[in-house]
């Protein structure tokens, strides 16, 4: 219970666990509407993938955090080597007030590497379209990527989306992480 008021304080930042192998595994949590300093915090987006998500959960029975620093929808390299680098989003698609589906073109998931430079690096993009019958019940799409990149300590991680309409009900479904690799 400490550890999650500690991270409810309003910097946003969790302590990572000290002892073994880095890595972190985060949840989503509900987003807030975009703010101009969102933007900011993040760098240049591509405008595929123009919205950061900021919002994660690192302290319920799901995520965990281990030599790894999470801090405002960032996860921060504390020792140099070769990460996995994961996300999944459970897109769910938008409709109108009446129920008929609004038309989305694509979807996009992007995870992005910010160093000491001052833009983000795009690692790694994922699309999706889908094309559905108009009486369809579903309206779901999850987008999954991962990969293997030699990070430095110091360096951020964060997901970016073409779209806020996402399933934030199931900590299971949208999820964000890392870890490092002895190779």
């Amino acid at each position: 219970e400490a550890r999650r008021s500690y991270f409810n304080a309003s910097e946003g930042q969790v302590p990572p666990k000290t002892a073994g192998k880095p890595s972190a595994h985060l949840t989503l949590r509900p987003q807030s509407l975009p703010q101009g300093g969102n933007s900011k915090r993040f760098g240049n987006l591509s405008q595929s993938c123009r919205h950061a998500i900021a919002r994660w959960e690192a302290s319920t029975i799901h995520p965990h955090l281990q030599n790894i620093t999470y801090r405002d929808g960032r996860l921060q390299v504390n020792q140099a080597g070769k990460y996995y680098v994961y996300s999944q989003i459970y897109f769910r698609y938008p409709s109108d007030r009446a129920g008929a589906r609004v038309s989305v073109p694509q979807l996009v998931q992007c995870i992005n590497w910010k160093t000491s430079y001052s833009q983000p690096i795009l690692l790694l993009k994922g699309v999706g379209t889908k094309c559905w019958a108009p009486e369809a019940d579903y309206g779901l799409h999850a987008l999954y990527q991962g990969g293997l990149f030699e990070l430095k300590a110091g360096d951020e991680l964060f997901v970016s989306v073409s779209s806020l309409a996402i399933d934030y009900n199931d900590a299971a479904a949208s999820y964000f992480g890392a870890f490092r690799l002895d190779l």
